[in-house]
Order: C-alpha cells, then sequence, then structure tokens
C-alpha cells in the first residue's frame, strides 16, 4: 500500500522484497550507533522484520518503507511514532543514501502530515546527544529541545525535541 510520496521518496507498507535491505541497514554499526548503541545481530533483524514491520504500517501511524523512486529501491524507513496524544518523527537511512538531503526531504513529509492533515498541535522527536546530524537536521526545521534523559547504565543522554504547530 502506498501511503505518501515527495519528489524522490515513496512511502509504502514494508514488502517481502525488502527484507534483505532492511537486514543490512539495522546490522549496520554506523546506522545504528545512535540508536541503540550497537548493530543487531542477523538473527534479531531478521525477526524484528518478520513480526514488526512485514506487511506494516497499514494506517497513518508507524514507520513506512522507504524507497527511492529512481532506484525503486528500498533505502530505510520513515514516519510518525504515536505516544498518548502526542506523535514522534523517526527515520533510519541506509548509510550509502547519507548525504544526499533524503531525510530532509522525508521529515518535510511527515511533518507536513502531523500539522496539515492530522491537526497535531505539536510533533516530537528524540534524538541521542551527539547525534549532530540528526540535530541539526530537526533544528533546521524549527524543533528545540525541552528535555533529556540519561538512560541508567550506559550514560547515554536522549534529547527530547518539539515543534509546535504555530513554530
Amino acid at each position: 500500500m502506498i501511503f505518501l510520496e515527495t519528489k524522490r521518496l515513496l512511502f509504502r507498507t514494508h514488502e517481502q522484497k525488502d527484507a534483505e535491505d532492511f537486514v543490512q541497514m539495522h546490522t549496520d554499526v554506523e546506522v545504528r550507533r545512535y540508536v541503540g548503541g550497537k548493530a543487531w545481530s542477523l538473527e534479531k533483524a531478521q525477526q524484528r522484520f518478520r513480526n514488526e514491520y512485514l506487511g506494516r504500517p497499514t494506517e497513518t501511524y508507524g514507520l513506512w518503507a522507504t524507497t527511492l523512486k529512481s532506484e525503486e529501491k528500498y533505502i530505510g524507513c520513515c514516519g510518525l511514532r504515536a505516544a498518548g496524544p502526542d506523535a514522534y518523527l523517526g527515520y533510519f537511512l541506509a548509510r550509502r543514501y547519507w548525504g544526499r538531503g533524503l531525510a530532509s526531504e522525508a521529515s518535510k513529509a511527515f511533518i507536513d502530515l502531523a500539522f496539515d492533515h492530522l491537526k497535531l498541535p505539536r510533533l516530537l522527536a528524540d534524538v541521542e546527544q551527539g547525534h549532530m546530524v540528526s540535530e541539526h537536521l530537526l533544528q533546521k526545521f524549527g524543533f528545540t529541545v525541552i528535555g533529556q534523559e540519561e538512560l541508567a547504565g550506559n550514560g547515554r543522554v536522549i534529547l527530547l525535541y518539539q515543534l509546535s504547530r504555530n513554530e
């Protein structure tokens, strides 16, 4: 199911043909560096794809399979995660697609969805402190830090960002 489209990207439900690229992305230590600190094992990535991504999402919220239209290739997943009355912006892109403005393009699409279609009063995002690329991307769209949490046991600090509809 195609959910959303931008100039270069297509957002759709995850399909079986995405499995190999999904697994490669989530077993890449650089992709996972700021989301848990370590790459998933091959087994974990395969299991998570089968149990949590394949055939999903089917409605507005969730991380949508993201494909680069020019290559007709799965390059990651992006979307909105519901959390009570709030929604969080999230994205993962395979490393070889970094530096092309694709995360910005995807983020803009889901920010517009959150405010223009869903009429949410605010959108949240959480980023590990030190992930300068994601921090910059959020700041570029007007997100501001409203809190932080230090994760017990590993010293990681997660910054909570907010963008209000009126900003």
